[in-house]
């Protein structure tokens, strides 16, 4: 929770406000959540979201729409190596006036003691158009970059230069990066990490509740993980 609240003030999220005369909060609270690395394993999160469902349409957002990757590309780039945008949404600016209660635990008042809200000048987990705004925060980038957008899958990006080819996929977050050579796979992670917060999760061992097992002469891919994990949930494991 300390380090969310840290990345909501590190990503200038919000600025502490009254809240106008006839202007209501979107409601915030914590959500909780266990994510895998690629190697399966768990880590657990802590997100401050705001409650999107009270949100009203042509006020608080207009288009909501965000493309997925076909899961025919992730297939394509499996020898690849993972990256994480940490606290993806934070980057995205909106730009709409919204208003939102503050984390619990986290509040702060004003020094006449009156309640304070937060105006957001970034995108939360929550609002219905986070989606969108994120994906579209990091296309301009991609393409200032000079990367192209796939028409055939809009979350596939590619760029060549002379000898050097790259390949991204976008799925929310998470980047799957191919490069024809180390130097290069380098270099496209430094330039996303001069925009981005980002974290390397290694070669490519479990995406999207996919497990990759990579042999030599083939790649190996199974939901075992993902099945074991809803049966555990369900306690139907015998």
């Amino acid at each position: 929770m300390n380090e969310e609240n840290q990345s909501l003030t590190e990503n200038d999220t919000f600025s502490l406000t009254t809240l106008p005369e006839g202007k209501k909060a979107v409601g915030g609270g914590w959500v909780y959540n266990i994510k895998k690395n690629s190697d399966g394993s768990n880590r657990f999160n802590a997100r401050f979201v705001t409650k999107g469902f009270s949100q009203t349409k042509g006020v608080d957002y207009e288009e909501t729409f965000s493309p997925t990757a076909n899961l025919a590309s992730v297939r394509i780039l499996t020898q690849k190596v993972v990256q994480d945008v940490k606290t993806a949404y934070l980057h995205a600016p909106i730009d709409e006036e919204i208003y939102t209660e503050q984390p619990e635990g986290f509040e702060t008042e004003s020094s006449e003691k009156n309640k304070l809200v937060y105006r957001l000048g970034k995108s939360l987990h929550g609002l219905k158009q986070s989606g969108r705004t994120w994906n579209q925060t990091l296309h301009d980038y991609l393409s200032s970059c000079g990367f192209r957008q796939n028409p055939a899958d809009n979350c596939v990006y590619s760029r060549e230069i002379e000898s050097e080819k790259v390949i991204i996929l976008v799925w929310v977050d998470a980047l799957l990066i191919a490069a024809n050579n180390e130097k290069v796979l380098s270099d496209v992670k430094e330039m996303l990490s001069s925009k981005f917060t980002m974290k390397d999760l290694g070669k490519l061992n479990h995406f999207v509740g996919i497990d990759f097992l990579q042999e030599e002469e083939c790649i190996k891919m199974s939901q075992k993980t993902y099945v074991e994990n809803i049966l555990k949930r369900f306690h139907m494991r015998h």
